[in-house]
């Protein structure tokens, strides 16, 4: 089905040379921004009975602004950045031993032992063994009492912030990258409470109940090339690690070795498609990703954008499955 969206988008496109797109703006108009007008457009109708909506860090930095930007369009209701990360909710929702072995069942993690016990559970030692948890999960009973004291220490500490930010709403929709819904769930569980996912792509998870992704995660080229939106889709101050006296903590994060500068640019793109597409006044009745999923694919393919300098810029980290930052490379 071919939705009066992508009619729109294909006559905003007409213009553009696809396989040399002549900056970063350019690049996140033609390529980053059918995905995300589509989605928040998907947003906009699944959002209709919510009374608020919580853009998880850091993905949602940029997304929130956007929609903060163009809301009489979204509509969307009462927005909160969350503070939140892979490392806090899986923290928060450890109460035993066999909570913390099953974390690895979602994320592996592969690089030194010793920065494995700091990047995910908060503890120095002196062990540098290195790890690969695809292979073995190594032995955690000596730690055991250490993680699981921080983790009641910033169960309690997060769960102050987490009332504070629901308030009295009773249907809160949590908007994520998605894949498996590992914050949505750790939340659920830690603190006994429910939200509606709605994600980008969703691959599943048994003990969620209320969350669809956008882009069918089995169908659609998306989950190849996620990396790249994710690569994008950041903040500038590093991921949350930890919670003390009602302080949120970073993780270390240099905003020029993420090229956070060059991201802006991206969305600034972004930001130009969305302007100029609703000047067309599309029918936004209907949505698809098929079409922003096949552009897409086409810019994460080797050798099919020219000017490979643009590419630069594409870096992913992700300190809770490994110890280094990743170079994203065009497949």
């Amino acid at each position: 089905m071919i939705t009066d969206i992508d009619k729109k988008t294909k006559l905003l496109l007409e213009r553009k040379n696809w396989q040399i797109p002549n900056s970063l703006e350019e690049l996140g108009y033609i390529f980053f921004g059918p995905i995300v007008f589509n989605f928040l457009i998907w947003l906009k109708h699944e959002s209709k009975n919510s009374d608020k909506i919580l853009f998880n860090s850091r993905e949602g930095y940029f997304l929130k602004q956007i929609v903060d930007t163009f809301n009489d369009v979204f509509d969307l209701p009462n927005r909160v950045y969350f503070k939140t990360s892979r490392k806090l909710s899986y923290m928060a929702s450890f109460f035993d031993e066999r909570d913390v072995y099953a974390s690895f069942k979602f994320h592996k993690y592969k690089g030194s032992l010793k920065n494995m016990m700091y990047d995910r559970f908060s503890i120095t030692i002196d062990s540098d063994t290195n790890i690969d948890t695809t292979i073995l999960i190594p032995d955690l009973t000596e730690y055991m009492d250490f993680i699981l004291e921080n983790a009641a220490r910033i169960r309690k500490e997060y769960e102050h912030y987490i009332k504070d930010v629901i308030g009295d709403s009773k249907n809160i929709i949590m908007v994520d990258n998605g894949y498996q819904g590992s914050t949505q769930y750790n939340i659920e569980k830690a603190y006994n409470l429910k939200f509606k996912g709605r994600y980008f792509t969703y691959k599943g998870n048994n003990g969620l109940e209320d969350v669809k992704g956008f882009f069918d995660f089995n169908e659609s080229m998306l989950k190849d090339n996620f990396i790249f939106f994710e690569s994008v889709f950041i903040d500038k101050i590093g991921s949350f690690v930890d919670i003390r006296d009602g302080v949120f903590i970073n993780e270390s994060s240099n905003p020029t070795e993420l090229h956070f500068d060059k991201k802006q640019k991206i969305v600034k793109g972004i930001k130009f498609f969305i302007k100029d597409i609703i000047k067309l006044n599309p029918n936004l009745s209907d949505t698809s990703y098929k079409f922003s999923d096949y552009l897409f694919n086409l810019m994460c393919t080797k050798d099919y954008i020219l000017n490979d300098e643009l590419f630069e810029c594409f870096y992913h980290d992700n300190t809770y499955t490994r110890n280094f930052t990743k170079k994203i490379n065009r497949r």
